[in-house]
């Protein structure tokens, strides 16, 4: 019987012996496809980490470059007898009266059918009729006249 056990164990060890070598080579493969993926990554994060510093160094070398640029020599200075004095800060202009320093309305006899709508809005404004704005032509005439 120990044969027949012997056996059965060596046939087992086989069997064990491949199956590790089946799992040994699938991890290797795993890890292959995981290494490859995080090279990928990795680049991939380097990419964008240079990106990022050459944005913000472009940023911060906008002002500097401004400011490292050549200046230009200034204007030579006037002699202090040329130099005019500073303007004072004019007065204010008082607004004038919108209709009252206008020009008088025309005469009512001047309105006839030959005039417009605009015409005879201006004149109902300056004869302060209420709602001659949404007035028609005839109603405008009517007023007026």
């Amino acid at each position: 019987m120990a044969t027949k056990r012997s056996r059965k164990l060596k046939k087992a060890d086989k069997a064990l012996a491949a199956a590790t070598k089946v799992l040994a080579k699938a991890e290797k493969k795993r890890d292959s496809v995981l290494a490859r993926e995080k090279a990928k990554l990795d680049k991939k994060l380097d990419r964008r980490a240079k990106d990022v510093k050459r944005k913000r160094s472009a940023k911060s070398a906008k002002p500097t470059a401004a400011a490292a640029a050549p200046k230009t020599s200034p204007a030579p200075k006037a002699t202090p007898a040329a130099k005019a004095t500073p303007a004072a800060k004019p007065a204010p202009v008082a607004k004038a009266a919108p209709a009252a320093t206008a020009a008088p309305a025309p005469a009512k006899a001047a309105f006839t059918t030959t005039n417009t709508v605009a015409e005879l809005r201006e004149a109902a404004k300056a004869n302060s009729i209420a709602g001659y704005s949404s007035m028609t032509k005839a109603q405008l005439l009517a007023a007026l006249v």
